[in-house]
């Protein structure tokens, strides 16, 4: 039975052992854990011209901006510094992550063992709104009515909480960020390629 194809995640640095290196695991390990078809790999600079890829690019991340003078499609610069921080790292593979989840839908061949509760083949629309009863007037935003695996859920609870500055939890299938985050929110799950409806006031 044949595979579909991967989408590559290019990683540029100038040193083969270094934040590259380490963004590449990092990715891989999370792509693996999710059942994503995308492959991250290092690719030192500079760029072959004659350089060809088996697979389509889905991102092409320099991991800072002094590191990579090229113009090329899906450019994007990371500001990690040359002494490798993995928690720095982290936190731009979990956006990465996030964006390449946010409200498309990884075909169903792509994915070998899939969760009961599959993302359904279209944009589907995220509801969010604020609760504070019994919260001691400490509110929360929600967002609900995602049909997301938990993984995804939290893959996608981290991001909004580092947009937003706070804490927040995933909890019965919802996500709740701490604090009234609703238009940030809206915008970014927007800017993710969700439809959005707010709930409530």
């Amino acid at each position: 039975m044949g595979r579909s194809p991967r989408k590559a995640i290019l990683f540029l640095d100038v040193e083969p052992g270094s934040r590259a290196a380490e963004a590449t695991r990092q990715f891989n390990e999370v792509a693996a854990k999710l059942g994503l078809p995308f492959e991250a790999r290092v690719q030192l600079l500079p760029i072959p011209a004659d350089l060809k890829l088996d697979e389509p690019t889905a991102a092409t991340i320099a991991m800072n901006r002094a590191v990579c003078e090229a113009s090329l499609d899906n450019l994007e610069f990371w500001d990690i510094p040359e002494a490798v921080d993995p928690s720095l790292i982290e936190r731009e593979i979990s956006k990465l992550v996030a964006r390449l989840l946010g409200g498309r839908v990884v075909a169903d061949d792509a994915q070998p063992t899939r969760p009961k509760k599959e993302p359904p083949k279209k944009v589907h629309t995220a509801k969010v709104g604020r609760e504070t009863a019994g919260r001691r007037g400490k509110g929360v935003t929600t967002i609900f009515e995602l049909v997301l695996t938990e993984d995804q859920l939290k893959e996608l609870a981290t991001a909004l909480k580092q947009k937003c500055g706070t804490g927040g939890t995933v909890k019965d299938g919802r996500i709740e960020i701490q604090g009234d985050h609703r238009d940030r929110i809206v915008a970014e799950l927007e800017r993710l390629g969700y439809k959005v409806k707010r709930a409530g006031g």
